[in-house]
């Protein structure tokens, strides 16, 4: 309760307390409460702790010996693997992470922990929007709105996810409602800043896209309030500096934030939102591309390729070529033949989207998209949209 209501000092002593209270009747929740704790260190981004609160859980569970109540033991694998596998997202480690949780939330359908999903679901959808893979991006925010409707603790990341994604798929406008919804309600903008470090800045990046420059300003006073009232936590620190860097073009607070922050993908992005800024009001080009570069290496090693796309395109604009890979996720071999390029292409297209939205999504132009889709039809022998949804739909 104390980490819903955006105190996240006072919910890990709460939740470190918790591992010492000893149960003897063996409750659900007395099962997993130590798993809170890794949680919300994963939350806080004080990740070398969070690993070692994961791993002193696998050895005392070790020396227990295994539980003879396959539901219990169910329960506990499936709240462990779910946990572990946001860990490794956020450090990094998208392929292994996403399998973890996904695994996770299999065992979980079968124990009946619907506590975790929401979990599973923000993390599932996050690595598929980061991956341009908007069928499964919207699978999951799909699932998180059905959780929301039964009243599960722990929305805030949901709505903050779900909001990406109709901005992924129909630009800012088609997010405006949840952007308004997410700033203007304090509960949930407060859980929200303490629990994940990219949140602040896209809302302020997405604010004043809108013209929406009281929400820009309310979401970033929210977030330096958030950093005063956690000085302990690194990320958080780092999070209110690059809100409050987009929001007054300020390179040196970017700088900082980018230098401070400790989540991986948000340094990226802080890197990123400098180099833009630098781009447009300073044009000091060598140090712009060199903050470019930086956001493409770490974009590229977390398994970003949607943001890596972006980047290499704005280096392209000032005339240096990098090569990402633009896809949707899928698994074995491409069908009929497709480039990686062509999948994704194929894929949004089948869907219903325009050129104009399937270049947004891959940040391609609308003319890159037209010839892409020209060398779909050929390979898969189709002559329309109608017919590539048909035959696309057949194939999975």
């Amino acid at each position: 309760m104390s980490w819903c209501d955006g105190r996240l000092d006072a919910g890990l002593r709460f939740a470190e307390a918790a591992i010492d209270s000893v149960c003897e009747e063996r409750h659900e929740f007395c099962d997993v409460a130590p798993f809170w704790h890794v949680a919300l260190l994963i939350k806080a981004r004080e990740l070398e702790a969070a690993w070692r609160a994961l791993n002193s859980l696998q050895d005392s569970q070790r020396e227990c010996g295994g539980m003879p109540e396959s539901r219990r033991a169910e329960r506990i694998s499936a709240t462990w693997h779910v946990f572990r596998g946001e860990l490794l997202f956020v450090t990094g480690h998208a392929d292994e992470g996403l399998a973890e949780v996904d695994t996770g939330l299999q065992l979980a359908e079968r124990s009946g922990v619907r506590t975790l999903r929401p979990t599973g679901y923000v993390t599932l959808a996050l690595g598929a929007l980061r991956r341009a893979d908007m069928r499964t991006c919207l699978h999951y925010t799909d699932k998180l709105a059905g959780e929301a409707l039964l009243g599960y603790f722990g929305q805030a990341a949901g709505a903050w996810v779900t909001a990406q994604a109709a901005e992924a798929r129909n630009g800012v406008d088609g997010a405006a409602g949840l952007i308004a919804g997410i700033v203007t309600n304090p509960l949930v903008l407060r859980q929200l800043l303490v629990s994940e470090p990219a949140a602040a800045s896209w809302l302020v990046r997405a604010a004043t896209k809108l013209g929406a420059d009281d929400l820009a300003a309310t979401a970033a006073r929210a977030a330096c309030t958030t950093a005063a009232e956690h000085p302990r936590f690194t990320a958080i620190h780092a999070t209110a500096l690059h809100a409050t860097g987009l929001r007054n073009n300020d390179p040196r607070t970017l700088h900082q934030a980018a230098t401070l922050q400790p989540d991986r993908w948000s340094a990226a992005s802080a890197h990123e939102d400098l180099a833009t800024l630098l781009t447009i009001h300073h044009g000091h080009r060598d140090i712009t591309v060199r903050h470019y570069e930086s956001a493409l290496a770490t974009y590229t090693a977390v398994g970003a390729t949607r943001d890596a796309s972006r980047i290499v395109n704005k280096l392209r604009d000032l005339g240096i070529r990098r090569g990402t890979t633009r896809t949707t996720e899928h698994h074995g071999a491409l069908p009929h033949g497709l480039t990686n390029t062509e999948y994704a292409v194929a894929e949004l297209v089948s869907q219903g989207h325009t050129n104009n939205e399937v270049g947004r999504q891959l940040f391609i132009s609308r003319h890159t998209v037209a010839f892409h889709l020209k060398k779909v039809y050929q390979k898969m022998s189709v002559t329309s949209r109608v017919a590539l949804a048909a035959t696309w739909k057949a194939i999975h």
